[in-house]
């Protein structure tokens, strides 16, 4: 099993990779600490936060957690944003990049 290197991840990284995790998955806790390579006192934090706003739910029959259609949602998101920013920013300095603006409209100002 190959392990992912993690750099430092702020607390809507780690959470996406929770929800990733936990992705139409049921899957308990221990799993999702070793996956996403965190402590217990991390997770609990970034639990509260997925319970409170509805990303996450706890099947209290397996005993695992399972991402909600929200969550699923939050994915989407994410995944779209970080999209954006992986991707090249635009080159400001090029001419052909910056709009030209011929003449400047003027209107009739009637006091």
């Amino acid at each position: 099993m190959i392990f992912k290197q993690y750099s430092y991840r702020d607390r809507i990284d780690i959470i996406e990779s929770i929800l990733d995790i936990a992705n139409g998955n049921e899957v308990r806790q221990g799993e999702i600490l070793h996956k996403t390579n965190i402590t217990y006192t991390k997770f609990k934090e970034c639990l509260s936060i997925m319970l409170q706003y509805g990303l996450i739910q706890y099947v209290l029959r397996q005993e695992t957690y399972k991402t909600t259609a929200k969550g699923l949602d939050f994915l989407h998101v994410y995944n779209k944003m970080k999209s954006l920013r992986l991707s090249p920013p635009l080159d400001l300095t090029s001419q052909s990049s910056i709009p030209t603006i011929n003449k400047i409209p003027t209107f009739p100002i009637s006091i």
